[in-house]
């Protein structure tokens, strides 16, 4: 299977994003999986909080909080060709979910999504999840 290398952000409220990237970084050969959760100040010119702060910043029981429970044992480890198919199902869990952006590494660099874009999608109206009665299982 050929892996495609991503960095996505969710909104999970007006002030915190998770991220969850799987990617090549610098001269590494192999990629890896990562998540972490940031929290904007108030004023949203940085982050209050942020890295590996899912624990504090995701709620408990929320689709966000399930998916990183679930995958955080592969922290900073590259991914089976069934673990890769895995995560992809289990991200468009969380597109289903939240407002999301997305990128995508080229051949060789990785495509980071800015400061500026995850601004801009803290500031998005948040999906109305209460006529989403689905029970998301990871």
């Amino acid at each position: 299977m050929k892996k495609k290398f991503y960095f996505w952000a969710f909104q999970i409220s007006k002030t915190i994003i998770f991220e969850v990237e799987y990617y090549i970084l610098g001269g590494n050969k192999l990629p890896y999986f990562s998540t972490s959760a940031n929290k904007f100040n108030r004023p949203k010119t940085d982050w209050n909080e942020g890295g590996q702060a899912q624990n504090r910043l995701l709620t408990h029981g929320s689709v966000a909080r399930k998916f990183w429970e679930k995958w955080d044992k592969k922290h900073l480890q590259d991914l089976t060709d069934n673990e890769y198919a895995e995560l992809l199902q289990d991200i468009q869990t969380l597109k289903n979910k939240y407002n999301y952006v997305e990128g995508e590494q080229g051949v060789k660099y990785y495509s980071h999504i800015s400061f500026w874009e995850l601004k801009k999608l803290s500031m998005q109206k948040l999906p109305n999840t209460r006529n989403k009665a689905k029970q998301y299982i990871f």
